[in-house]
């Protein structure tokens, strides 16, 4: 079976209060791109009942592979159901580091995949408990569809609005660096709010930053100025809504002119540039 684990961007990203478990609350819409990783999972006679040989081609993955979490769904499923032996190997495209979620959209495809190839049967509701074990961003993946991201990323409710983005293009770039969870939140200060989501879907585009903010961006571009240059170029080349996404470093621009999208990607470096379908 072989399924494309694609990258999400957010819109907005507001870090509230501390939660009682000692995350931070927080909200943002996601929303899934046409840019993916490749992943592929067959059961393998040569691989003993129970185990899973994990492989890797594309760009480096860093760290330990027990750590990746394909090979962490991959156990989580070991731990409840008897299991042949498996062959995974994921095809690396999306940069990690980020905030694009493709590691954790990685690891909810490797579960979606292995019930499938393995005809485990379960529930979209135990695939998102499955998936919450494995990170906050992770159930969003489940179903790879808008929705209004709660709580620590546990909390995925459909969006209830449209959003106008018919025609609309985004631009994704990365400027290669990486932002570490704890660099992010560091020196951030929480602010509790109410954002009134819905209004998205009545505002123009130009319009969206008198609403939503990803909470990340400021201390990001003051560390690391790259990632405001690259706003700024995105800006000037015709975006309506520029924003970080995720933790950073990865931005986006959204255009509501192909063209205009396609000559910004180009001036800009770009590694994704498309229609947003959503």
């Amino acid at each position: 079976m072989v399924l494309f684990p694609p990258a999400k961007i957010n819109l907005g990203l507001h870090v509230l209060g501390k939660r009682p478990d000692g995350f931070h609350a927080l909200e943002s819409i996601f929303l899934p791109l046409a840019w993916t990783d490749i992943l592929e999972v067959v059961v393998d006679p040569h691989v003993e009942a129970g185990d899973m040989k994990a492989t890797f081609t594309g760009l480096p993955i860093p760290g330990a592979s027990d750590d990746n979490l394909v090979v962490k769904a991959h156990r989580i499923l070991t731990q409840q159901h008897d299991l042949p032996g498996l062959h995974l190997h994921l095809r690396k495209n999306l940069p990690m580091g980020g905030g694009m979620g493709g590691g954790s959209s990685d690891g909810t495809f490797a579960l979606r995949a292995i019930k499938d190839v393995c005809d485990l049967g379960l529930s979209r509701e135990t695939l998102l408990a499955h998936a919450a074990e494995l990170g906050s961003d992770c159930p969003f993946f489940v179903d790879s569809a808008p929705a209004l991201v709660t709580g620590r990323g546990e909390h995925v409710a459909p969006l209830e609005f449209g959003l106008l983005l018919d025609g609309v293009w985004v631009v994704v770039a990365n400027p290669g660096i990486h932002i570490s969870t704890a660099e992010a939140f560091s020196g951030l200060k929480p602010e509790d709010r109410t954002t009134p989501w819905k209004r998205l879907s009545t505002t123009p585009l130009a319009q969206w930053h008198t609403l939503i903010q990803n909470d990340f961006e400021s201390g990001a571009v003051e560390r690391h100025p790259a990632i405001g240059d690259l706003l700024h170029a995105l800006r000037e080349a015709g975006a309506a809504y520029v924003q970080m996404t995720g933790s950073g470093s990865t931005v986006f621009g959204l255009f509501q002119d192909e063209t205009r999208a396609r000559t910004a990607g180009t001036s800009c470096g770009a590694q994704f540039v498309g229609p947003l379908s959503v």
